[in-house]
């Protein structure tokens, strides 16, 4: 493996792997106090490994991309890139990331009733300079013997193509959609009706075939956005982060076929305060606090701090849901942004 490799080694064997922060910087600086660094003097108690998905959504997504900057450049900690770092990167518009692609109208998110904007700090072009400059320079994956991190989902063939890739520009690039049934347009639904959350489509076996080639064909769009399968028969698509859903996440780490552990991000898990259900397709029988998997090897350190802008809009408290979390290594404690003291995780299996 290169030293410029996309798939790095761990910074050590005894780290605290941060979840998803969503541009939440009041939870990161929280959290990080309760992990033992000191932000001030870029001193830790243990080495840092964010899961990416620092950005979006949240108030502040520049101060928490240039906080980690200081913390990488201290060589204490590393991050590996998430989906909504590669979507500044390749410059594509998702909900929540206006703060850095400076697009009028403003950035906005459907509350059920009426548009709302996003009230994020908005980059400067220095800061738009740097944020890339930093994000260009990470790794997509993380490992050791014992351990293994990525954003998304590891899947073997992913994972090989990125240790190939000559630079993140050439992984961006990916490798051609595989080939997909063409879509009889007369019976689909239009790219407007799409993009309105008003208008409930139907699913379309073409579209949803296209859209599955695109996704799991693609190593840099399965490491940061996972693998994907068409919605179950019978079901509606869902609206979800600005378009309808035809696809549902297929559960990769079911047939991991790996015994290292594995930590990642992305799926937007609920922690154990939480009053709501969790991603039923994913997490559906799942103790908020349990690893899963095929060898019981998997955890998600995804607590959806990125729903508290919800929360709040609506008046809700945006603790007891929500939350900023890491896991410690190897001692598999899990530290949240707004709770004293670790707590124990549990065995694959356990409710």
């Amino acid at each position: 493996m290169s030293s410029t490799s996309l798939v790095q080694p761990l910074i050590s064997d005894r780290v605290d792997i941060v979840g998803d922060v969503h541009g939440e910087i009041d939870a990161l600086l929280a959290l990080l106090a309760r992990l033992g660094c000191d932000v001030e003097r870029a001193t830790v108690e243990r080495p840092l490994v964010f899961v990416g998905d620092l950005v979006d959504r949240g108030p502040d997504s520049v101060a928490v991309v240039l906080l980690v900057q200081r913390l990488v450049e201290a060589g204490v900690a590393q991050a590996v890139l998430g989906n909504h770092e590669l979507n500044l990167l390749s410059g594509a518009i998702k909900e929540g990331n206006g703060w850095f692609l400076h697009r009028e109208p403003a950035d906005h998110w459907y509350d059920g009733e009426a548009q709302v904007p996003f009230a994020s700090r908005v980059a400067s072009a220095d800061e738009r300079d740097r944020i890339t400059a930093f994000l260009r320079a990470r790794p997509v994956a993380l490992e050791s013997p014992a351990l293994r991190v990525v954003h998304a989902a590891w899947s073997p063939a992913a994972i090989e193509a990125a240790r190939e890739a000559a630079n993140l520009e050439a992984f961006m690039a990916g490798r051609p959609v595989p080939d997909a049934p063409e879509i009889d347009w007369s019976t689909a639904p239009t790219r407007a009706d799409f993009s309105n959350p008003l208008v409930q489509v139907q699913f379309h076996a073409g579209i949803a075939a296209r859209e599955q080639a695109h996704q799991n064909g693609q190593p840099v769009k399965v490491l940061t956005s996972g693998m994907e399968r068409p919605i179950a028969p019978g079901t509606l698509p869902r609206w979800l982060a600005g378009k309808w859903r035809l696809l549902e996440r297929d559960p990769w780490w079911e047939h991991d076929g790996d015994d290292r552990a594995v930590v990642f991000g992305h799926y937007w898990r609920r922690r154990p305060s939480a009053r709501v259900e969790g991603k039923p397709e994913v997490f559906d029988g799942i103790a908020p606090l349990a690893w899963f998997g095929d060898r019981g090897q998997a955890f998600c350190i995804d607590y959806s701090v990125g729903y508290r802008l919800k929360a709040r809009h609506f008046g809700q408290d945006p603790h007891t849901n929500y939350g900023l979390a890491a896991l410690r290594w190897p001692e598999r404690v899990v530290f949240f942004d707004d709770e004293d003291g670790p707590l124990p995780t549990v065995a694959a299996g356990s409710r």
